[in-house]
């Protein structure tokens, strides 16, 4: 019964932390709110996770299991990877586009050590899964080196806002250019990709996934 009981507890822990973050960013969730929302001492929220940024990986794996499933979504349909592997990036900026508190969240995840380190190695995987074919002298170790660089260049497109003189079709493309290149992908390839990944309808996925997270917080 204890060990159920102790269960419950992380659990509430971390759904009250994501939903925090949800409504307020990373940055502007503080230890008290969750304490009082869970209904715990702070000792207690320590003893399960004693720093913010412990909750902060058990989000980020959380919205990765998401995109994980977003990727095997599109691969059933038939999609080509390359535009798979495009759009599933896409789809971040365009929700950190939408809302200042997930970009916050995305953001801190990218720039923690300990989340960014964990995203580095479900990039390797991810890329090795849907780029793999296109690479065949690719290995995961390889994969894992390259997220050094592409995980620092998905995280500088998540920290600046779209602007009359930077719109979001220039962050779009400015991204997956960058990234493109380092995969050495041809400019033919990389300018089809992308002309279509900019005719597609984006924002409808974002409109989604951002129904789902509200439902969450509810």
């Amino acid at each position: 019964m204890a060990h159920r009981e102790n269960n419950a507890t992380k659990q509430a822990i971390v759904d009250s932390a994501i939903k925090n973050f949800l409504v307020n960013g990373f940055h502007h969730t503080s230890a008290k709110m969750i304490c009082e929302d869970v209904g715990i001492s702070p000792g207690n929220l320590t003893f399960w996770f004693p720093a913010k940024v412990d909750i902060l990986l058990e989000f980020t794996k959380k919205i990765m299991n998401y995109h994980t499933k977003f990727i095997e979504y599109n691969k059933s349909k038939d999609e080509e990877n390359l535009f798979i592997y495009c759009l599933e990036i896409v789809v971040q900026i365009v929700l950190c586009e939408e809302r200042e508190n997930i970009r916050d969240i995305y953001y801190s995840m990218y720039s923690e050590p300990l989340t960014m380190a964990y995203l580095k190695d479900w990039t390797a995987e991810k890329n090795l899964d849907i780029l793999g074919k296109y690479l065949p002298d690719w290995d995961l170790k390889r994969f894992r080196k390259t997220a050094n660089v592409t995980c620092c260049i998905e995280r500088s497109a998540l920290a600046e806002a779209c602007s009359e003189e930077y719109t979001l079709e220039d962050k779009i493309r400015l991204t997956l250019t960058c990234l493109l290149k380092i995969y050495d992908f041809s400019k033919e390839d990389r300018e089809k990709v992308i002309d279509r990944i900019l005719k597609t309808d984006y924002q409808k996925i974002k409109t989604e996934m951002l129904k789902q997270l509200d439902e969450f917080i509810k």
